[in-house]
């Protein structure tokens, strides 16, 4: 029995046949094109494939990774995509949507903007980059 296992999901699989590999299964723009062994074969869908073939299509692993709202310990009150730990400056980084490129720092820091100190929840990385910054901080009265 010919395995196929997902590499690309709905685009690309590798064919195994006892731990062998025997092929592969590569989406194109007139359907799929089934390689196994040096031969070439064209199939409109993966039903055909499964008919024709005789391959069976193990499922797409389903990444869980679902936001949480804490990032190494420091509690963001939104969603944290992305969270990092940043060594050098021991902060820890966390984005708000999977591809932003604004990085924020999870937890309450004291920032001084203009002569003065304030507490701040979550600031962008380029506040802490820019203003005299402590912390992090758990919670509001400690950033106090």
């Amino acid at each position: 029995m010919i395995v196929a296992k997902p590499v690309i999901p709905d685009r690309f699989w590798i064919l195994k046949q006892d731990d062998q590999k025997v092929g592969n299964i590569q989406a194109t723009d007139a359907g799929f094109a089934v390689t196994i062994g040096g031969q070439v074969e064209s199939f409109k869908n993966v039903r055909m494939i499964k008919q024709r073939v005789g391959i069976d299509f193990e499922p797409a692993l389903k990444s869980n990774k679902k936001p949480t709202n804490q990032v190494h310990g420091f509690d963001t009150g939104c969603a944290a995509y992305n969270g990092i730990y940043e060594v050098r400056r021991q902060l820890p980084l966390f984005t708000k949507t999977r591809k932003s490129k604004s990085w924020y720092a999870a937890g309450w820091y004291r920032v001084q903007q203009n002569k003065q100190w304030r507490a701040m929840r979550n600031p962008k990385l380029i506040t802490l980059q820019r203003y005299p910054y402590q912390g992090p901080f758990h919670t509001q009265q400690e950033a106090e």
